[in-house]
Protein backbone atom coordinates (compact mmCIF):
# COMPACT_ATOMS: atom_id res chain seq x y z
CA UNK A 1 0.00 0.00 0.00
CA UNK A 2 1.56 3.58 -0.94
CA UNK A 3 0.80 6.55 0.84
CA UNK A 4 -1.80 7.89 -1.53
CA UNK A 5 -3.80 4.86 -0.36
CA UNK A 6 -3.05 5.84 3.39
CA UNK A 7 -6.69 7.23 5.18
CA UNK A 8 -6.62 10.62 5.74
CA UNK A 9 -6.25 10.57 9.34
CA UNK A 10 -3.11 8.60 8.65
CA UNK A 11 -2.22 10.89 6.14
CA UNK A 12 -2.23 13.64 8.34
CA UNK A 13 -0.10 12.17 11.07
CA UNK A 14 2.69 11.08 8.97
CA UNK A 15 2.64 14.65 7.93
CA UNK A 16 2.83 16.18 11.01
CA UNK A 17 6.43 14.27 11.46
CA UNK A 18 7.60 16.61 8.23
CA UNK A 19 9.12 20.03 8.36
CA UNK A 20 6.93 22.48 7.20
CA UNK A 21 8.57 23.50 3.54
CA UNK A 22 8.14 19.71 3.08
CA UNK A 23 4.59 19.55 3.88
CA UNK A 24 4.07 22.53 1.90
CA UNK A 25 5.50 20.39 -1.33
CA UNK A 26 3.78 17.33 -0.68
CA UNK A 27 0.50 19.66 -1.45
CA UNK A 28 1.48 19.92 -4.94
CA UNK A 29 1.68 15.82 -4.82
CA UNK A 30 -2.46 14.81 -5.72
CA UNK A 31 -5.39 16.50 -5.04
CA UNK A 32 -5.98 14.19 -2.11
CA UNK A 33 -2.81 15.46 -0.33
CA UNK A 34 -3.88 18.56 -0.79
CA UNK A 35 -7.03 18.00 0.40
CA UNK A 36 -5.98 16.81 3.16
CA UNK A 37 -3.04 19.40 4.62
CA UNK A 38 -6.22 21.87 3.71
CA UNK A 39 -8.61 20.42 6.14
CA UNK A 40 -6.45 19.07 8.85
CA UNK A 41 -6.00 21.79 11.96
CA UNK A 42 -3.22 20.42 13.19
CA UNK A 43 -0.76 20.92 9.95
CA UNK A 44 -2.65 24.03 9.35
CA UNK A 45 -1.67 25.37 12.81
CA UNK A 46 2.04 24.21 12.37
CA UNK A 47 2.19 26.17 9.03
CA UNK A 48 0.88 29.21 10.83
CA UNK A 49 3.51 29.10 13.33
CA UNK A 50 6.23 28.24 11.28
CA UNK A 51 5.09 31.27 8.63
CA UNK A 52 5.04 33.48 11.51
CA UNK A 53 8.43 32.30 12.36
CA UNK A 54 7.61 30.48 15.83
CA UNK A 55 8.92 26.67 14.94
CA UNK A 56 12.63 27.70 15.54
CA UNK A 57 14.85 30.36 17.03
CA UNK A 58 14.16 31.29 20.76
CA UNK A 59 10.73 30.68 20.59
CA UNK A 60 10.92 27.10 19.93
CA UNK A 61 10.83 25.86 23.81
CA UNK A 62 7.52 27.09 24.02
CA UNK A 63 4.35 25.05 24.53
CA UNK A 64 2.31 25.36 21.26
CA UNK A 65 -0.79 27.08 23.24
CA UNK A 66 1.94 29.69 24.19
CA UNK A 67 3.08 30.02 20.45
CA UNK A 68 -0.60 30.58 19.61
CA UNK A 69 -1.29 33.41 22.05
CA UNK A 70 2.20 35.28 21.31
CA UNK A 71 1.39 34.79 17.75
CA UNK A 72 -2.62 36.01 17.97
CA UNK A 73 -0.58 39.04 20.70
CA UNK A 74 1.80 40.24 17.99
CA UNK A 75 -1.16 39.83 14.93
CA UNK A 76 -3.23 42.34 16.74
CA UNK A 77 -0.71 44.77 17.49
CA UNK A 78 0.17 44.62 13.97
CA UNK A 79 -3.08 44.76 12.44
CA UNK A 80 -4.01 47.81 14.93
CA UNK A 81 -0.72 49.77 14.88
CA UNK A 82 -0.65 49.37 18.55
CA UNK A 83 2.97 49.38 19.76
CA UNK A 84 4.76 49.79 22.54
CA UNK A 85 4.09 53.36 24.39
CA UNK A 86 7.93 54.48 24.84
CA UNK A 87 9.40 55.23 21.89
CA UNK A 88 13.03 55.03 21.81
CA UNK A 89 14.58 58.24 20.18
CA UNK A 90 18.37 57.86 18.29
CA UNK A 91 20.43 61.43 18.28
CA UNK A 92 19.99 63.23 15.40
CA UNK A 93 22.06 62.23 11.96
CA UNK A 94 23.37 64.82 9.40
CA UNK A 95 21.54 64.05 6.51
CA UNK A 96 23.65 65.19 4.17
CA UNK A 97 25.88 62.29 4.64
CA UNK A 98 23.60 59.61 6.67
CA UNK A 99 23.10 56.23 5.65
CA UNK A 100 20.98 53.43 7.81
CA UNK A 101 19.53 49.97 7.73
CA UNK A 102 17.41 47.69 9.61
CA UNK A 103 17.49 43.90 9.69
CA UNK A 104 16.50 41.56 12.58
CA UNK A 105 16.42 44.22 15.11
CA UNK A 106 19.71 45.42 14.88
CA UNK A 107 19.73 49.30 13.55
CA UNK A 108 22.90 50.29 11.65
CA UNK A 109 23.23 54.31 10.62
CA UNK A 110 26.53 56.03 9.70
CA UNK A 111 26.95 59.30 12.14
CA UNK A 112 27.52 62.77 11.01
CA UNK A 113 31.45 61.85 9.78
CA UNK A 114 33.18 58.53 8.93
CA UNK A 115 32.05 56.21 11.21
CA UNK A 116 29.00 53.23 11.00
CA UNK A 117 27.12 52.22 14.25
CA UNK A 118 25.41 49.57 14.64
CA UNK A 119 22.45 48.93 17.28
CA UNK A 120 20.89 45.84 18.52
CA UNK A 121 16.96 47.19 19.30
CA UNK A 122 16.86 45.86 22.73
CA UNK A 123 16.99 47.11 26.28
CA UNK A 124 20.47 47.61 27.32
CA UNK A 125 22.09 46.87 23.81
CA UNK A 126 25.49 48.53 23.43
CA UNK A 127 26.27 50.75 20.43
CA UNK A 128 29.32 48.90 18.31
CA UNK A 129 31.58 51.45 16.75
CA UNK A 130 32.81 50.70 13.52
CA UNK A 131 35.71 52.88 12.60
CA UNK A 132 35.88 53.47 8.37
CA UNK A 133 38.49 55.69 6.94
CA UNK A 134 35.16 57.41 4.83
CA UNK A 135 35.45 60.85 2.91
CA UNK A 136 33.43 62.83 5.29
CA UNK A 137 32.39 64.54 2.25
CA UNK A 138 30.39 61.27 0.85
CA UNK A 139 28.01 58.96 2.30
CA UNK A 140 27.92 55.38 2.32
CA UNK A 141 26.06 52.41 1.01
CA UNK A 142 25.29 50.03 3.56
CA UNK A 143 23.84 46.40 4.04
CA UNK A 144 23.90 43.25 6.54
CA UNK A 145 23.03 39.90 7.72
CA UNK A 146 22.82 39.30 11.30
CA UNK A 147 22.41 36.06 10.77
CA UNK A 148 26.31 35.86 9.38
CA UNK A 149 27.39 38.86 11.25
CA UNK A 150 28.20 40.36 8.31
CA UNK A 151 28.25 44.36 7.57
CA UNK A 152 28.90 45.29 3.94
CA UNK A 153 30.07 48.89 3.37
CA UNK A 154 30.61 50.50 -0.12
CA UNK A 155 32.29 53.80 0.00
CA UNK A 156 35.10 56.82 -0.99
CA UNK A 157 38.26 56.02 1.48
CA UNK A 158 39.91 59.85 2.97
CA UNK A 159 43.03 59.00 0.78
CA UNK A 160 41.37 57.18 -2.12
CA UNK A 161 41.42 58.78 -5.52
CA UNK A 162 38.17 58.33 -6.43
CA UNK A 163 38.04 55.19 -6.11
CA UNK A 164 34.90 52.69 -4.83
CA UNK A 165 35.83 50.33 -1.75
CA UNK A 166 33.28 48.15 -0.47
CA UNK A 167 34.16 46.53 3.11
CA UNK A 168 32.95 43.55 4.65
CA UNK A 169 33.02 43.79 9.13
CA UNK A 170 31.78 41.73 11.47
CA UNK A 171 28.49 43.51 13.05
CA UNK A 172 29.13 42.59 16.68
CA UNK A 173 33.08 44.52 16.84
CA UNK A 174 35.43 47.01 15.19
CA UNK A 175 37.11 44.47 13.42
CA UNK A 176 36.54 42.74 9.36
CA UNK A 177 35.17 39.86 8.99
CA UNK A 178 36.68 36.58 9.77
CA UNK A 179 35.36 34.75 7.30
CA UNK A 180 36.42 37.42 4.26
CA UNK A 181 39.72 36.55 2.26
CA UNK A 182 39.75 40.39 1.23
CA UNK A 183 38.62 42.26 3.91
CA UNK A 184 37.83 44.96 1.42
CA UNK A 185 37.65 45.16 -2.42
CA UNK A 186 38.56 47.67 -4.38
CA UNK A 187 35.83 48.48 -6.86
CA UNK A 188 37.56 51.03 -9.09
CA UNK A 189 36.88 54.85 -10.57
CA UNK A 190 33.19 54.84 -12.40
CA UNK A 191 31.78 57.05 -14.15
CA UNK A 192 28.28 55.32 -13.03
CA UNK A 193 26.82 56.75 -10.11
CA UNK A 194 26.41 54.03 -7.52
CA UNK A 195 22.78 53.79 -6.25
CA UNK A 196 22.46 50.54 -4.04
CA UNK A 197 24.05 47.39 -2.54
CA UNK A 198 22.60 44.12 -2.28
CA UNK A 199 23.12 41.11 -0.24
CA UNK A 200 22.32 37.26 -0.14
CA UNK A 201 24.46 34.56 1.57
CA UNK A 202 27.70 34.43 0.08
CA UNK A 203 26.82 37.52 -2.82
CA UNK A 204 27.18 41.06 -2.58
CA UNK A 205 26.27 43.33 -5.20
CA UNK A 206 26.68 47.08 -6.07
CA UNK A 207 23.81 48.04 -8.81
CA UNK A 208 24.65 51.15 -10.70
CA UNK A 209 22.72 53.68 -13.31
CA UNK A 210 24.10 51.25 -16.05
CA UNK A 211 25.25 48.18 -14.47
CA UNK A 212 25.41 45.67 -11.63
CA UNK A 213 28.69 44.33 -10.31
CA UNK A 214 28.08 41.04 -8.18
CA UNK A 215 31.04 39.86 -5.70
CA UNK A 216 31.56 36.67 -3.43
CA UNK A 217 32.02 38.59 -0.33
CA UNK A 218 34.10 35.07 1.37
CA UNK A 219 36.21 34.92 -1.35
CA UNK A 220 36.11 38.51 -3.01
CA UNK A 221 35.70 36.53 -6.71
CA UNK A 222 33.81 39.41 -9.24
CA UNK A 223 30.93 36.74 -10.52
CA UNK A 224 29.31 39.02 -12.66
CA UNK A 225 29.30 42.47 -14.53
CA UNK A 226 26.23 43.49 -16.24
CA UNK A 227 24.81 45.91 -18.05
CA UNK A 228 21.57 47.00 -17.61
CA UNK A 229 18.94 49.73 -18.68
CA UNK A 230 17.98 51.58 -15.92
CA UNK A 231 17.05 54.78 -14.29
CA UNK A 232 18.44 56.70 -11.39
CA UNK A 233 14.97 56.02 -9.36
CA UNK A 234 15.24 51.94 -9.94
CA UNK A 235 16.99 49.96 -6.94
CA UNK A 236 16.94 46.07 -7.83
CA UNK A 237 16.83 43.83 -5.00
CA UNK A 238 18.14 40.43 -4.81
CA UNK A 239 15.32 37.99 -4.38
CA UNK A 240 16.92 35.04 -2.60
CA UNK A 241 19.98 33.63 -0.97
CA UNK A 242 22.43 30.84 -2.50
CA UNK A 243 20.29 30.59 -5.84
CA UNK A 244 21.08 34.39 -6.17
CA UNK A 245 18.05 35.50 -8.18
CA UNK A 246 17.39 39.03 -8.12
CA UNK A 247 15.27 41.14 -9.66
CA UNK A 248 15.73 43.87 -12.57
CA UNK A 249 13.68 46.66 -13.37
CA UNK A 250 13.97 48.56 -16.17
CA UNK A 251 12.25 51.42 -17.73
CA UNK A 252 10.18 49.32 -20.68
CA UNK A 253 7.23 48.84 -17.64
CA UNK A 254 8.32 45.43 -17.19
CA UNK A 255 10.23 43.21 -14.41
CA UNK A 256 12.33 40.84 -15.22
CA UNK A 257 13.37 37.70 -12.20
CA UNK A 258 16.98 36.84 -13.42
CA UNK A 259 18.85 33.60 -12.03
CA UNK A 260 22.64 33.73 -11.66
CA UNK A 261 25.22 34.80 -11.24
CA UNK A 262 27.40 32.19 -12.92
CA UNK A 263 30.26 31.42 -14.82
CA UNK A 264 28.28 32.72 -18.00
CA UNK A 265 26.74 35.97 -16.29
CA UNK A 266 23.23 36.23 -15.38
CA UNK A 267 20.34 34.30 -17.49
CA UNK A 268 17.39 36.28 -18.15
CA UNK A 269 14.40 34.11 -16.68
CA UNK A 270 11.57 36.05 -17.52
CA UNK A 271 9.88 39.56 -18.57
CA UNK A 272 6.65 40.46 -16.83
CA UNK A 273 4.88 43.17 -18.44
CA UNK A 274 3.27 46.25 -16.47
CA UNK A 275 -0.47 47.45 -17.71
CA UNK A 276 -0.69 49.08 -20.89
CA UNK A 277 -0.16 52.59 -20.44
CA UNK A 278 -3.05 54.91 -22.08
CA UNK A 279 -2.78 55.86 -25.72
CA UNK A 280 -3.82 58.06 -27.97
CA UNK A 281 -3.43 57.67 -31.82
CA UNK A 282 -1.06 54.93 -31.54
CA UNK A 283 1.13 56.48 -29.13
CA UNK A 284 1.65 55.94 -25.28
CA UNK A 285 0.16 59.39 -23.31
CA UNK A 286 2.11 58.14 -20.54
CA UNK A 287 6.15 57.53 -20.68
CA UNK A 288 7.64 55.23 -17.09
CA UNK A 289 10.13 57.69 -15.81
CA UNK A 290 11.19 56.01 -12.81
CA UNK A 291 10.82 52.54 -11.04
CA UNK A 292 11.89 50.62 -8.24
CA UNK A 293 11.50 47.40 -5.91
CA UNK A 294 11.85 46.62 -2.16
CA UNK A 295 11.45 43.48 -0.56
CA UNK A 296 13.24 41.88 2.42
CA UNK A 297 14.62 39.86 4.67
CA UNK A 298 16.73 38.03 2.47
CA UNK A 299 19.36 35.86 5.62
CA UNK A 300 21.31 33.08 4.82
CA UNK A 301 19.92 31.42 7.78
CA UNK A 302 16.77 31.54 10.37
CA UNK A 303 16.82 34.92 11.96
CA UNK A 304 17.22 33.93 15.76
CA UNK A 305 14.08 35.47 16.72
CA UNK A 306 10.35 35.53 16.98
CA UNK A 307 7.91 36.18 14.46
CA UNK A 308 10.95 36.40 12.11
CA UNK A 309 9.76 35.42 8.29
CA UNK A 310 11.34 33.23 6.32
CA UNK A 311 12.90 34.29 2.77
CA UNK A 312 9.87 32.45 1.25
CA UNK A 313 7.22 34.70 2.81
CA UNK A 314 8.20 38.11 1.06
CA UNK A 315 6.08 40.94 -0.84
CA UNK A 316 7.83 42.75 -3.22
CA UNK A 317 6.73 46.32 -3.79
CA UNK A 318 7.71 48.39 -6.86
CA UNK A 319 6.71 51.57 -7.03
CA UNK A 320 7.20 53.41 -10.67
CA UNK A 321 6.25 56.82 -11.91
CA UNK A 322 4.73 57.71 -15.07
CA UNK A 323 5.14 61.47 -16.41
CA UNK A 324 2.57 63.11 -19.25
CA UNK A 325 2.49 66.87 -20.64
CA UNK A 326 -0.36 66.95 -18.46
CA UNK A 327 1.33 65.91 -14.88
CA UNK A 328 2.60 62.37 -13.53
CA UNK A 329 0.96 59.07 -11.82
CA UNK A 330 2.83 57.12 -8.66
CA UNK A 331 1.60 53.41 -8.96
CA UNK A 332 2.14 50.59 -6.62
CA UNK A 333 2.41 47.16 -7.17
CA UNK A 334 2.46 44.40 -4.77
CA UNK A 335 3.09 40.74 -5.85
CA UNK A 336 4.42 37.51 -3.60
CA UNK A 337 7.53 36.08 -3.65
CA UNK A 338 6.21 32.52 -4.56
CA UNK A 339 4.57 34.14 -7.70
CA UNK A 340 8.38 35.12 -9.20
CA UNK A 341 10.07 32.31 -7.65
CA UNK A 342 7.59 30.17 -9.95
CA UNK A 343 8.48 31.97 -12.82
CA UNK A 344 12.32 30.71 -12.16
CA UNK A 345 11.28 26.97 -11.78
CA UNK A 346 9.13 27.04 -14.37
CA UNK A 347 12.19 28.19 -17.00
CA UNK A 348 14.64 25.71 -15.21
CA UNK A 349 12.06 22.61 -15.72
CA UNK A 350 11.91 23.77 -19.57
CA UNK A 351 15.89 23.19 -19.59
CA UNK A 352 16.17 26.98 -19.70
CA UNK A 353 15.85 27.31 -23.47
CA UNK A 354 13.81 31.12 -23.78
CA UNK A 355 13.22 34.07 -21.93
CA UNK A 356 9.58 33.65 -20.50
CA UNK A 357 7.50 36.34 -21.55
CA UNK A 358 3.64 37.11 -20.13
CA UNK A 359 1.78 40.08 -21.13
CA UNK A 360 -0.12 41.90 -17.94
CA UNK A 361 -3.27 39.49 -18.66
CA UNK A 362 -1.53 36.52 -18.51
CA UNK A 363 -0.18 37.23 -15.19
CA UNK A 364 -1.14 40.36 -13.24
CA UNK A 365 -4.44 40.38 -12.18
CA UNK A 366 -4.64 37.04 -10.28
CA UNK A 367 -1.12 37.20 -9.10
CA UNK A 368 -0.76 41.20 -7.72
CA UNK A 369 -2.58 44.22 -6.28
CA UNK A 370 -1.96 47.11 -8.08
CA UNK A 371 -2.90 50.26 -5.56
CA UNK A 372 -2.30 54.30 -6.37
CA UNK A 373 0.60 56.25 -5.03
CA UNK A 374 1.50 59.84 -4.45
CA UNK A 375 4.05 62.13 -5.07
CA UNK A 376 5.36 61.35 -1.76
CA UNK A 377 6.23 57.84 -2.62
CA UNK A 378 9.69 59.79 -4.47
CA UNK A 379 10.70 61.32 -1.37
CA UNK A 380 9.73 58.38 1.65
CA UNK A 381 9.69 55.54 -0.56
CA UNK A 382 8.05 52.86 0.96
CA UNK A 383 9.08 49.75 2.43
CA UNK A 384 8.52 46.34 2.76
CA UNK A 385 9.19 43.61 5.02
CA UNK A 386 8.55 40.07 5.07
CA UNK A 387 4.99 40.54 3.82
CA UNK A 388 4.18 43.98 4.89
CA UNK A 389 4.72 47.06 3.13
CA UNK A 390 4.79 50.10 5.20
CA UNK A 391 3.86 53.71 3.75
CA UNK A 392 4.35 57.28 4.98
CA UNK A 393 1.58 59.68 3.71
CA UNK A 394 -0.96 62.11 4.39
CA UNK A 395 -4.37 62.14 4.54
CA UNK A 396 -7.36 63.49 2.70
CA UNK A 397 -6.56 66.80 5.27
CA UNK A 398 -2.75 66.76 4.06
CA UNK A 399 -2.23 65.48 8.40
CA UNK A 400 0.95 62.73 8.33
CA UNK A 401 -0.41 59.16 8.67
CA UNK A 402 1.53 55.61 8.85
CA UNK A 403 0.02 53.21 6.63
CA UNK A 404 0.63 49.35 7.14
CA UNK A 405 -0.09 46.78 4.30
CA UNK A 406 -0.42 42.94 5.39
CA UNK A 407 0.02 40.57 2.39
CA UNK A 408 0.23 37.43 5.07
CA UNK A 409 -3.94 37.33 5.00
CA UNK A 410 -4.89 33.44 5.60
CA UNK A 411 -8.08 31.73 5.49
CA UNK A 412 -10.26 32.67 8.58
CA UNK A 413 -8.07 35.41 9.45
CA UNK A 414 -9.87 37.90 11.70
CA UNK A 415 -12.24 39.68 8.96
CA UNK A 416 -13.51 42.07 11.68
CA UNK A 417 -13.33 46.18 10.11
CA UNK A 418 -13.24 49.79 12.06
CA UNK A 419 -12.43 53.04 10.66
CA UNK A 420 -8.30 52.40 10.92
CA UNK A 421 -8.40 48.50 9.67
CA UNK A 422 -10.11 47.24 6.48
CA UNK A 423 -9.68 43.79 5.49
CA UNK A 424 -9.52 43.50 1.63
CA UNK A 425 -10.23 40.03 -0.13
CA UNK A 426 -12.36 41.21 -3.19
CA UNK A 427 -10.67 43.29 -6.16
CA UNK A 428 -9.69 46.39 -6.76
CA UNK A 429 -9.70 48.73 -9.90
CA UNK A 430 -7.95 51.42 -11.55
CA UNK A 431 -10.10 53.47 -14.27
CA UNK A 432 -8.42 55.88 -16.54
CA UNK A 433 -5.55 57.69 -16.15
CA UNK A 434 -2.66 56.34 -16.55
CA UNK A 435 -4.10 53.40 -17.66
CA UNK A 436 -5.42 52.25 -21.28
CA UNK A 437 -7.87 49.52 -20.16
CA UNK A 438 -9.07 49.24 -16.13
CA UNK A 439 -6.76 47.60 -14.26
CA UNK A 440 -8.49 45.58 -11.96
CA UNK A 441 -6.31 43.11 -9.14
CA UNK A 442 -7.46 40.37 -6.43
CA UNK A 443 -4.10 40.08 -3.94
CA UNK A 444 -5.66 40.27 -0.45
CA UNK A 445 -4.60 42.22 2.31
CA UNK A 446 -5.55 44.03 5.10
CA UNK A 447 -4.71 47.85 5.18
CA UNK A 448 -4.44 49.67 8.75
CA UNK A 449 -3.63 53.22 9.28
CA UNK A 450 -2.55 55.13 12.20
CA UNK A 451 -2.06 59.44 12.77
CA UNK A 452 1.49 60.22 13.68
CA UNK A 453 2.56 63.52 15.21
CA UNK A 454 4.92 64.22 13.19
CA UNK A 455 6.05 64.56 9.45
CA UNK A 456 8.46 61.98 9.06
CA UNK A 457 10.66 61.60 5.85
CA UNK A 458 11.88 58.17 5.63
CA UNK A 459 11.06 54.62 7.44
CA UNK A 460 12.32 51.31 7.76
CA UNK A 461 10.54 48.18 9.08
CA UNK A 462 11.49 44.33 10.90
CA UNK A 463 9.62 42.29 12.22
CA UNK A 464 8.89 43.89 15.23
CA UNK A 465 9.88 47.47 15.08
CA UNK A 466 9.17 50.19 12.62
CA UNK A 467 11.67 53.56 12.44
CA UNK A 468 11.13 56.31 11.25
CA UNK A 469 12.64 60.09 10.22
CA UNK A 470 11.55 63.22 10.53
CA UNK A 471 13.20 66.07 9.15
CA UNK A 472 15.51 67.10 11.71
CA UNK A 473 17.61 63.96 11.57
CA UNK A 474 15.79 62.23 14.65
CA UNK A 475 15.21 58.56 14.47
CA UNK A 476 12.38 57.56 16.38
CA UNK A 477 11.82 53.30 17.04
CA UNK A 478 8.39 52.05 18.07
CA UNK A 479 7.98 48.04 19.07
CA UNK A 480 5.47 46.03 18.59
Amino acid sequence: MSLSDAPPEILCRILLLLEPQTILRCSSVSRQWQETIAGCSQIQYQLELWKAGLVCGPSNSMPTMDKRQALAKHRRAWRRLEWSNTAVKLPALLRTYAAHALVAGIFAFQENGPNIYTLPLQEDSRVTKHVLEVDPGTSVLLTMDPTQDLLAVAYYPVHGSGSLTLAFRSLSVNQPHPMARHPTIPVGSDDEEELEILMADDVVGIAFVGMIRVWNWRTGALLAVGMIQRNPNSPDTFSSPRTSKWIQTDLTSNLSPRKGPNSEGAVHVARLWFPEAERADGESLWEPSAIGVRSGPVCAHPIRSSFSPGNENRIYLFVYRLVSPEGENWMRLMVHHRTLAGYVSRYVRQSGTDCIDLEWEDWGPRNTRVLPGDELDGLAFPTAHGERVVILGVDHEDRPRLEVLNFGVIPGDDQSEDESHTLVLGQSTIRGAPFEDPVTTYLPFRRTVRAIDADFESVLMDQEHIIVENQMGTITVVTF
